[in-house]
């Protein structure tokens, strides 16, 4: 009995060295997709826009909500600081190994190769390169749908009825 223990037990630590060593040839591939992809470059152009166009947004609300037109240099900077503080939280530096996690356990090597050849492509290269204006836009275009359905979101919030919305202006 307490050699088929002993057996089992070196068998459990055999397959747990075996499974973590076929894990490390997809880490390394996850990493290398994640590097050719650029995503560090990404996450970290990602914030910058964001903080571009989220902070003078926020300005407008609070200037909407206050009822001032000048606004306390103090909420800028405190609200600049807030901003950083989620950069820096959220930096590649802190998040890369999460990252090379959830792409090795998202995609086999197999799939990995074939992104990889994707993005070292011309048409994968072009993709990367134009991916930050795709975004910005993306973002741009979603403020204005956002904009527009905000009398909606408010009317649903206060129970009030729908407002209609405003006949085009025929010239």
């Amino acid at each position: 009995m307490r050699r088929a223990i002993g057996l089992l037990a070196i068998v459990a630590v055999l397959a747990a060295v075996t499974a973590h060593a076929q894990e490390d040839p997809r880490r390394a591939k996850a990493e290398e997709l994640l590097t050719v992809m650029k995503v560090a470059e990404s996450v970290e152009k990602t914030f910058a826009m964001m903080k571009e166009m989220l902070l003078p947004a926020q300005m407008e609300r609070m200037k909407e909500v206050t009822g001032e037109e000048d606004m306390d240099p103090d909420a800028v900077r405190r609200t600049n600081e807030v901003l950083d503080m989620i950069a820096e939280e959220l930096s590649w530096d802190k998040m890369k190994e999460d990252y090379i996690t959830l792409y090795a356990e998202t995609f086999t090597e197999e799939e990995m190769d074939g992104i990889i050849a994707f993005y070292k492509s011309p048409a994968g290269q072009t993709f990367l390169a134009k991916q930050p204006e795709l975004m910005k836009r993306s973002m741009e275009m979603t403020q204005g749908l956002m904009v527009r359905i905000m009398p909606k979101i408010k009317a649903m919030a206060t129970g009030a009825e729908e407002p209609t919305p405003a006949e085009p202006i025929e010239e």
